[in-house]
């Protein structure tokens, strides 16, 4: 059975191209929603046995838009827009399991071509900007830290003071079976 891949399942993550051997990525908070486009101009020429298509190349544009907060991300964000600086951005799919502690991503770097902050009056600020990727997006395995992981799965937090997010524990029932021909159902732990 086919299972459809649901938005909140693919997070958006940045940095600074210039700090590539300084910091980590780091998830934008609050992301509402983005788009990833593939696009290409091809141009026509009539000639007397039909017309030849010139194809363009390729151009990738990510449409991003979240609610505005505080977070280093969106700092970072605004700053790279302002100043014209080149930022590494990649999608992580969260909707596949992780293969040796990575998540299926994919992987560009580009700039971000506007900044936009609508502030209605009934709702909260939100940001919206278009990152242009330098030739095309590809496809890797990415190292996701266990506080975004459990961030974008919902996450758990304990009690005490300076407790850090975690993954909740896991509730899916485990089947297993029995000496007998009938099997139980066993909470995961």
């Amino acid at each position: 059975m086919n299972t459809p891949v649901q938005g909140k399942d693919k997070v958006l993550m940045f940095r600074l191209f210039q700090d590539k051997d300084k910091a980590d990525a780091t998830r934008l908070a609050l992301q509402t929603t983005h788009s990833i486009k593939n696009s290409r101009k091809n141009d026509t020429t009539a000639t007397k046995d039909g017309s030849v298509v010139s194809v363009g190349s390729l151009e990738t544009t990510i449409d991003i838009e979240a609610i505005a907060s505080d977070d280093l991300t969106n700092q970072v964000l605004a700053y790279a827009q302002k100043k014209g600086l080149a930022l590494e951005a990649w999608e992580i799919d969260f909707s596949q399991a992780p293969q040796n502690g990575k998540y299926v991503a994919q992987y560009g770097v580009g700039y971000l071509s506007d900044w936009e902050t609508p502030a209605d009056v009934e709702s909260n600020t939100t940001i919206k900007t278009t990152l242009t990727i330098n030739g095309e997006l590809v496809k890797g395995l990415a190292t996701v830290s266990a506080v975004d992981v459990a961030t974008v799965k919902n996450y758990y937090r304990d009690t005490v003071k300076g407790a850090v997010e975690v993954a909740p524990i896991d509730e899916t029932p485990v089947y297993t079976s029995n000496s007998s021909s009938t099997s139980t159902v066993t909470p995961s732990k």
